[in-house]
C-alpha cells in the first residue's frame, strides 16, 4: 500500500509537470496585424502585453513604409511567460535536432514560423536561451551600438550581448537591449490603512503578518519577471553581507581583492543568501496565492483582490495610472531593485527576406522614433496611439529632452551602486523550480505551520519560532552543487534531464514538507503545553 501511494504520488506530480505545459501550449495564440497594402511579414514571439504588441505593430508598419517604401504586418505568438516561452522553442529546436543526426540543419534549410524573440531580460536571453543555440547573430553597424550605446553597462549590467571569442575579439551580438526594466512593490493604500500598515518601501515590509493571505505574486517557474524580482531580494541580501564584511575593522586595512579571495568573504556571502531566502520565505508565506503571469499582480491589487505584490516597473506604473493612487501605487525600493536591459533577438533559422525584415524590426527598436515610443505620451509625435507604454528607454541620447514623456525618469543618473552582479546570479537558474517545491507545492504545509506560529501568544517564542522557520534546510553550495550536476547530464546525457528535473523538486518537495511538518508540530506541542498549564 506504500509502495502504491508513493508511485501514485510520483505520477501525480508527473501530471503537475505537463498540464502547464498542455494548457499554455493549448493558450498560445497568434496574433495576426493586417497593415492595408502590406504582403511581407514578420512572426514575434512574445511575453509583451497588448498595449505594447499594438502600439508597435502600428507604428513599426508606418516606420517602414517611410524607411524602407512599404509597410509590413507583424504576427505575434504569445504561449505565456518567458519560461512558457523558453519552453516552446526548446520543443522546436529539440525537434529539428532528432531528426538530424542531434545538430541543427544549416539555417537555409529550416524555417520554424517564428523570426524574433522580444522581451524578458538580459538574464533570461543569456542563461535560458544563447545555451539553446538559437539566436542568430545581429548585423548591427559597430557605429550604430556605439551611437545607441555610449555606455555599454549601467551600473555593471551589460546592456547588449558582449561575448567574446577564444582570443577575446569581440562577437556580433546575438541581443540587445531595447528599453530598461526595474522591480518593485504595488501596493493598495486603501487596503493598507484598513490593515494599519505605513506604506511599504522596501522588500521585507511584505513579510509583515498582517499582509497574511494578501499578497499576489507570480510562480517564478513560468514569470521572468517574477525570478529577477525574488533574485534581485537575494542579491540585496548578499550586498548587505559584502558590506557588513567589508567594514569589520579587522578588513579595514585589507585590499578588496585580498577580502574577495578570503574563505571569511564566501562565508559572509552565504550567510546573505540565505538571509534573503529567508526575506523570500516570510513573503511567501504572505501569498493569497501565486499566478503564472507577472501581469496579473497589478490588477489584484487595484481590484482589491490583494493588498500589494511586485511587479516590473511598467505594469505597475500602467496601473496606476489606469485605476488612480488610491487604489493601486508602485513603489521602486531604493538602492535595492535591478535595472536591466529588455532584450530582442533574431531566432535561429530565420534567412532570406524574413532575416532583412527582422533586422528592420531590430533597427526600428533602437531608432529614436522606436525609443521615444515607450514612454511618450499619447498625441505626441513618435508618440502611442492610445496611451503611454512609460517604459525607460535603453537610448540614452533620448534623455536629452524629454518634452512629453509620461514619466519623468532617467535611470541612466538615478540608478544606484546596487544592481544584479554576474558571479551572484550563478544559482538563479536552479532557483525557480525550488523556490516553487518550498512555496506552491508545499503550500498547504506552509501555511499550517505559519498560521500555527501566528496564532501564538508569546512575542519572543512566536519570533523564534518565524526565524526557525525561515530558516529553510537548504544552502547556496547545494543550489551549486545541484547546477554542477544539471550541466553533466546536459553534457553526458547519462539520463534523461526532465524527469532528473522531475526528481529533484520531488526531493526539494519533500525536504521543506518535512522541515514545514515539523515547525508546525513544535509550535503546536508548546502551546498545547501552555494551555495545559493554566
Amino acid at each position: 500500500m506504500n509502495r502504491m501511494r508513493k508511485y501514485g504520488f510520483i505520477i501525480a506530480f508527473v501530471v503537475l509537470l505537463i498540464a502547464p505545459l498542455a494548457a499554455h501550449a493549448l493558450r498560445g495564440v497568434w496574433h495576426p496585424i493586417f497593415v492595408s497594402g502590406s504582403t511581407e511579414r514578420i512572426v514575434i514571439i512574445t511575453p509583451h502585453a497588448q498595449d505594447i504588441r499594438n502600439e508597435f505593430r502600428w507604428a513599426f508598419a508606418d516606420w517602414h513604409q517611410k524607411t524602407y517604401g512599404y509597410p509590413v504586418d507583424l504576427e505575434y505568438l504569445t504561449p505565456g511567460g518567458t519560461n512558457d516561452i523558453r519552453r516552446e522553442l526548446d520543443l522546436k529546436y529539440r525537434a529539428l535536432r532528432e531528426a538530424n543526426h542531434g545538430q541543427l540543419p544549416p539555417e537555409n534549410q529550416i524555417n520554424i514560423g517564428i523570426d524574433l524573440v522580444w522581451g524578458g531580460g538580459d538574464y533570461y536571453f543569456n542563461s535560458q536561451l544563447k545555451p539553446l543555440g538559437i539566436l542568430h547573430p545581429l548585423n548591427l553597424d559597430p557605429h550604430l551600438l556605439a551611437e545607441v550605446f555610449p555606455q555599454p553597462a549601467l551600473a555593471g549590467v551589460k546592456l547588449y550581448d558582449q561575448s567574446k571569442d577564444p582570443s577575446g575579439k569581440l562577437l556580433p551580438p546575438q541581443w540587445v537591449g531595447v528599453c530598461l526594466s526595474s522591480f518593485g512593490i504595488i501596493f493598495n493604500p486603501d487596503l493598507y490603512r484598513s490593515l494599519n500598515l505605513p506604506p511599504p518601501k522596501t522588500w521585507s515590509d511584505l513579510a509583515d503578518p498582517k499582509l497574511f493571505a494578501s499578497l499576489s505574486l507570480a510562480d517564478p517557474t513560468h514569470s521572468g519577471t517574477a525570478t529577477v524580482t525574488y533574485m534581485t531580494i537575494i542579491e540585496r541580501a548578499m550586498a548587505d553581507a559584502e558590506t557588513d564584511f567589508f567594514n569589520l575593522p579587522q578588513n579595514h586595512n585589507r585590499p578588496p581583492a585580498q577580502l574577495k579571495a578570503s574563505p571569511e568573504y564566501q562565508i559572509a556571502l552565504d550567510a546573505g543568501w540565505k538571509n534573503g531566502m529567508r526575506q523570500l520565505l516570510l513573503i511567501a508565506a504572505n501569498a493569497r496565492y501565486f499566478t503564472d503571469s507577472a501581469a496579473q499582480p497589478p490588477n489584484d491589487v487595484a481590484s482589491g483582490d490583494a493588498a500589494a505584490g511586485m511587479a516590473i516597473d511598467f505594469y505597475g506604473r500602467v496601473t496606476e495610472e489606469s485605476v488612480g493612487p488610491d487604489r493601486e501605487t508602485f513603489v521602486a525600493p531604493r538602492a535595492a531593485t535591478a535595472i536591466t536591459p529588455d532584450p530582442i533577438a533574431i531566432l535561429y533559422g530565420t534567412h532570406g527576406k524574413q532575416l532583412e525584415l527582422a533586422q528592420h524590426f531590430v533597427e526600428f527598436l533602437l531608432s529614436p522614433e522606436g525609443q521615444q515610443l515607450w514612454i511618450l505620451k499619447p498625441g505626441q509625435p513618435n508618440g502611442p496611439r492610445n496611451r503611454s507604454l512609460r517604459r525607460s528607454p535603453i537610448r540614452q541620447s533620448v534623455y536629452a529632452n524629454r518634452t512629453g514623456w509620461a514619466d519623468d525618469l532617467n535611470y541612466f543618473t538615478s540608478a544606484s551602486g546596487f544592481n544584479q552582479r554576474a558571479d551572484w546570479l550563478a544559482t538563479q537558474s536552479e532557483l525557480p523550480p525550488i523556490w516553487a517545491s518550498a512555496w506552491i507545492d508545499q503550500g498547504d504545509n506552509l501555511r499550517n505551520a505559519y498560521t500555527t506560529i501566528l496564532a501564538i501568544s508569546d512575542e519572543s517564542r512566536r519570533a523564534k519560532l518565524l526565524a526557525d522557520l525561515s530558516d529553510l534546510p537548504i544552502t547556496r553550495a547545494d543550489v551549486t552543487k545541484e547546477i554542477a550536476t544539471r550541466k553533466q547530464i546536459e553534457s553526458d546525457h547519462t539520463e534523461d534531464l526532465d524527469l532528473w528535473k522531475a526528481r529533484q523538486r520531488l526531493a526539494w518537495s519533500q525536504r521543506f514538507a518535512d522541515h514545514y511538518q515539523r515547525i508546525a508540530t513544535e509550535a503546536a506541542a508548546g502551546e498545547a503545553s501552555v494551555a495545559g498549564g493554566q
